[in-house]
């Protein structure tokens, strides 16, 4: 019936508004956070420049009006340098084994969203959701333990094969991501694997909240994607 349709447009809008609308928040939480991260440096740096005059002045000898004109450079030329070249705030993929369980969510999530901007426009759209799906998991995980067979599932799909997945596809020459070789085409690849990456996380996320661990660990499909040392190969 026409009414249906009608309702059912309606509701995947409101869905779709509701993704959007968590996405921003997330970017929100994302760039306050970085706020922080560079105003903490500066501040650290700025008291170890005052430790490092202080002790000049007391141990060598007293800084003076030069002395205390190259301070006040250092600070300004230190304290642009870390607000306008932070460091990297999506953290190192080599950090995500070592994440504590209840973390790994929202540190693969950080991660994931520092590599957004260099893959191509269907993967962006799917790593959006891929975000959305772990931000319900990071609540999810809080009380599962880390010897559990599910936590070792979890963390094997989040730590390691899509981190490779995504690492892989930036590995292939730029030239090649498009067009491939011998019928592998890294750019439908990394969407397959970024859509295998969805469809878990969502069956994860479901047995989790039916209680259904057993499930969870036993049932668990695996990135295959081999594009990488087949190009090379």
């Amino acid at each position: 019936m026409e009414s249906e349709r009608i309702l059912q447009r309606a509701e995947e809008m409101l869905n779709r508004v509701d993704a959007q609308s968590r996405l921003a928040a997330r970017a929100s939480k994302r760039q306050v956070r970085t706020a922080r991260q560079r105003l903490t440096r500066v501040i650290l740096f700025s008291v170890a420049l005052a430790v490092a005059a202080i002790a000049w002045g007391l141990a060598v000898a007293p800084l003076g009006v030069t002395g205390v004109i190259i301070v006040a450079m250092l600070f300004l030329f230190g304290a642009l340098g870390l607000l306008a070249f932070p460091r990297g705030t999506g953290g190192a993929a080599s950090d995500l084994p070592k994440t504590a369980l209840s973390m790994l969510p929202i540190s693969t999530e950080e991660w994931l969203a520092s590599q957004r901007k260099a893959l191509p426009a269907p993967a962006q759209k799917l790593v959006d959701g891929i975000g959305l799906k772990l931000e319900t998991l990071s609540d999810q995980l809080r009380a599962l333990d880390e010897k559990e067979p599910a936590a070792l599932e979890i963390r094997r799909l989040l730590a390691d094969e899509l981190p490779e997945l995504v690492q892989g596809y930036q590995r292939v020459p730029v030239a090649m991501r498009k067009q491939g070789l011998d019928g592998l085409v890294p750019d439908r690849q990394l969407i397959e694997g970024l859509g295998v990456v969805d469809s878990e996380l969502q069956r994860m996320s479901v047995q989790l909240a039916s209680g259904d661990l057993h499930k969870l660990a036993t049932q668990g499909r695996y990135l295959e994607l081999k594009y990488q040392g087949e190009l090379e190969g």
